[in-house]
């Protein structure tokens, strides 16, 4: 495996990663093995913003004695605790599935720690209103997150963070299957043209 230095740290990350948004559905035996199938291969960093609540507890059982070899990417705003994905902008729901998530990954930090899927200015608005982006920080300054980070799948949005200078990290979507037909940059018709 090949790995990349983080710019604003010493993390040596592995340029494949993996992402949960369906491992959910392959059962916990399956997902177990597909995650130590990962680590056996180098695979180091690890996006928790999942379709469900499945992977949680099958990472913190394949991670256990190895947890200080791997990144955690944890989504503040996704919300896992009734079993399915969630999406919320309330600090106390975003503290309560926090915690869920460190539990369930059997951990009490987070590597990266994503203010998750701000895609409008209003979200932004929110998430800095209520509270989400200081206790973010703060969480930062305890030690319990290591980095700070960003889902967005809108530019405007993106550079106005990144223009706060509280970021490690930017996750920007470019992905047609979500974007498609669907805000500002999204191109294509369902219509079939003859």
């Amino acid at each position: 495996m090949e790995y990349r230095k983080l710019p604003h740290g010493d993390e040596q990350i592995s340029i494949i990663g993996m992402g949960n948004s369906s491992l959910g559905a392959s059962g916990e035996e399956e997902a177990e093995m597909t995650i130590a199938m990962a680590l056996e291969n180098g695979v180091n960093y690890f996006d928790m913003a999942a379709g469900d609540a499945a992977p949680f507890p099958a990472y913190g059982r394949a991670v256990s004695g190895c947890r200080d070899k791997i990144y955690f990417q944890i989504h503040f705003g996704a919300d896992y605790r009734s079993g399915k994905y969630g999406w919320t902008l309330d600090l106390d729901e975003i503290k309560r599935s926090v915690d869920w998530q460190l539990k369930a990954l059997r951990t009490d930090y987070i590597d990266f720690g994503f203010i998750h899927c701000i895609d409008e200015f209003s979200d932004l608005e929110k998430a800095t209103a209520h509270g989400t982006i200081a206790y973010i920080e703060d969480l930062k300054r305890q030690g319990v997150i290591r980095h700070i980070g960003l889902s967005s799948h809108t530019p405007a949005v993106a550079e106005k963070v990144l223009d706060m200078h509280i970021l490690d990290m930017l996750m920007f979507s470019i992905n047609p299957a979500y974007d498609y037909r669907h805000g500002e940059y999204a191109v294509g018709s369902v219509g079939v043209k003859k």
